[in-house]
């Protein structure tokens, strides 16, 4: 099958977001092509100037699917091409206005022959049934549990203190910066250091999440954070806001936190976490859940299908007539 993945260009960190580069990997591996086509630009009118070049890419291509990733190039992608364009709705797809809310349900119904979603909670914030939950895999053989103190020498970091990671740019209102700083003032403990780390290459994540004592996330909203899954692979003890599916995705797993938007609760959920002997059983709970790489890229697949196989008919039923 071939496939071209549309997408954002106008990141300052990333040629192709990590999570998208990800799951083409994930796909070329099952012996499917995976094209990019990089949407540059900026606001509505940025985007819709590359209608005429995108059209002219995808003849010249002659994709089987068109599968877009985040709202704005599902909608470039549809004005586009008329067949064939499934769309993929991120965490911040369903946060923008009332009207592109509006604008993103009338795709979802009329012109995008199939949507997905990374949480069963934003399905149900679209109020729309017709879409699917499929959250982002994880490689488990990219990420997976290394030794603590050889990740600590192999980044640089001083091994006398433990180590709260954030890894989010701390400039994105989203992420929730403030409140992962107050919580580290409100535990008030000498030994204990919040670590940023962001736009660092993604195959680099393992060291750092391996390094750290545990991943904290204080995100406002999200869909199925990526992070949070990449730390369970690793082992990693968690503290984070109950945004998305993270409810669903640490259920059971010991030495990982839910906490509320209160600095004292998170401080609170941290030195629980610090206190936790030796690494969680995060790993063994993603693969229960299904959401390694291999598996999550097999359902995407089986959504392309039922694209194609219903497009087919379609056109023989026009033919029929």
């Amino acid at each position: 099958m071939k496939i071209l993945f549309v997408f954002s260009g106008n990141s300052l960190y990333f040629d192709i977001s990590p999570f998208i580069q990800a799951q083409a990997e994930s796909l070329r591996k099952l012996g499917h092509t995976i094209d990019y086509y990089p949407i540059k630009g900026k606001g509505i009118g940025g985007y819709i100037s590359n209608i005429p070049q995108l059209k002219h890419y995808v003849k010249k291509g002659n994709y089987d699917i068109i599968h877009s990733h985040y709202s704005f190039c599902g909608v470039v992608s549809s004005l586009s091409i008329k067949k064939r364009v499934v769309c993929s709705l991120m965490g911040s797809d369903v946060k923008q206005s009332r009207l592109w809310k509006i604008l993103i349900r009338y795709f979802i119904k009329h012109k995008w022959l199939k949507t997905i979603v990374k949480s069963e909670k934003k399905k149900k914030e679209l109020e729309i049934d017709k879409v699917e939950v499929i959250p982002n895999g994880v490689d488990l053989e990219i990420f997976k549990p290394l030794d603590n103190n050889e990740c600590i020498k192999e980044i640089g970091w001083k091994q006398d203190r433990k180590i709260v990671l954030f890894a989010a740019n701390p400039q994105r209102p989203e992420k929730n910066f403030s409140l992962a700083k107050k919580a580290i003032a409100a535990l008030n403990i000498e030994d204990v250091e919040l670590k940023v780390v962001y736009n660092v290459p993604h195959k680099e994540m393992p060291l750092y999440l391996n390094a750290s004592d545990l991943l904290l996330s204080t995100s406002l909203w999200e869909g199925s954070p990526n992070v949070i899954k990449e730390a369970m692979v690793c082992n990693c003890p968690i503290v984070t806001t109950n945004v998305g599916d993270v409810k669903w995705l640490l259920d059971g797993v010991e030495g990982c936190f839910i906490t509320t938007n209160d600095p004292k609760d998170v401080a609170d959920k941290i030195n629980k976490a610090l206190n936790i002997k030796g690494k969680t059983k995060g790993r063994d709970k993603l693969i229960s859940l299904g959401l390694d790489s291999e598996h999550i890229a097999k359902k995407i697949i089986k959504v392309y299908e039922e694209v194609i196989n219903n497009t087919s008919r379609k056109k023989s039923l026009l033919m029929i007539g």
